[in-house]
């Protein structure tokens, strides 16, 4: 599915996240990128539209940490939200992954409220080894 992507939207990685520019990273990103500010006091909608105008044309994936996934898709991150205001905005058919450590995988499923925006795969490291979760979060057959 990646391999299909035209542009990528990553972030910027704190201390505590994997760093998609590791090159133990599976995943081989389109150059057309756009990395999202660490400052979570940014924007989200504003980075929501810049990210929509420069990729009108484009097949996007986005590149999403958390603290927490689940098999379903569910995403909790740092409790403030703020990738969940930036996801309601964009457009739907943009692939969402998320990027985490094999142990941040809940098997049992998570508290999803109202307002949580689940990922469609997840991609955990454990060690140098990884592995690819499809969610079928929003996936009506899923």
């Amino acid at each position: 599915m990646v391999s299909q992507c035209e542009a990528a939207i990553v972030y910027d990685p704190r201390n505590d996240e994997i760093d998609l520019a590791d090159p133990s990273v599976p995943l081989q990103l389109p150059p057309n990128r756009i990395i999202l500010p660490s400052d979570k006091n940014s924007d989200p909608f504003a980075w929501s539209l810049k990210c929509a105008v420069e990729f009108a044309d484009f097949d996007v994936c986005l590149l999403i940490p958390g603290k927490c996934f689940d098999p379903v898709g569910t995403r909790h991150g740092r409790g403030g939200g703020w990738y969940d205001r930036f996801l309601s905005k964009i457009p739907p058919s943009w692939l969402r992954i998320g990027v985490a450590t094999i142990s941040d995988i809940s098997q049992i499923p998570l508290k999803r409220e109202a307002w949580d925006e689940p990922v469609d795969w997840v991609l955990a490291v454990d060690g140098h080894n990884w592995t690819v979760f499809e969610t079928g979060a929003r996936n009506p057959q899923g």
